[in-house]
């Protein structure tokens, strides 16, 4: 059974690409992330950038991480025999939706799997402008990017849920996750 609620701190690999053409990857990192799926029926997932990994094995997230920027999607298909379910990601943030860290709107989507533990891969391009409200950062979608835009790019995402003190899952693989930190 596929769970509908969770946080989870994941280790990502991320290749940026152009985002006229996504495949052409200009430089990768690893980085922790954030994952949260909520809602009435789990509809909702988003996604945080919560700072470079420092330990390049990244077997337990650090206990202070915190959301960054923030991507959100919305459920799309949902298939148990696959263990999977796929969200599309939005470039305005529905009302009244509201995210820890700054909403990055975005378009691309999120194939989520649930198998031995949650990962995810993600494949986003955004373009955007940058600015200030109320002292938070604000970010708003550009729909038409000019050429070479430092704003405008692609992102390559995989990521596989790690422990962390911070962790919240509903249901059966809770029960699971804790067996297998006992026994590992």
């Amino acid at each position: 059974m596929l769970v509908k609620a969770f946080v989870v701190a994941m280790a990502a690999d991320i290749a940026r690409s152009d985002y006229a053409k996504p495949t052409l990857i200009r430089s990768r990192s690893r980085e922790w992330l954030i994952a949260c799926r909520w809602g009435p029926d789990g509809e909702y997932l988003s996604i945080a950038t919560a700072g470079a990994m420092r330990d390049s094995h990244g077997l337990a997230a650090p206990d202070t991480i915190a959301p960054i920027h923030s991507l959100f999607g919305v459920l799309v298909s949902e298939s148990e025999k696959e263990a999977a379910s796929t969200f599309l990601l939005v470039r305005q943030l529905p009302l009244p939706i509201e995210l820890a860290g700054t909403f990055f709107p975005a378009d691309g989507y999120v194939l989520l799997q649930q198998r031995e533990t949650i990962s995810l891969v993600c494949k986003t391009r955004y373009s955007h402008s940058c600015g200030w409200l109320d002292g938070r950062e604000v970010r708003k979608d550009i729909p038409d990017p000019a050429p070479s835009s430092a704003e405008a790019m692609a992102w390559h995402i995989e990521a596989t849920c790690r422990n962390w003190i911070g962790e919240f899952i509903a249901g059966s693989m809770q029960h699971e996750r804790r067996a297998i930190r006992a026994t590992g």
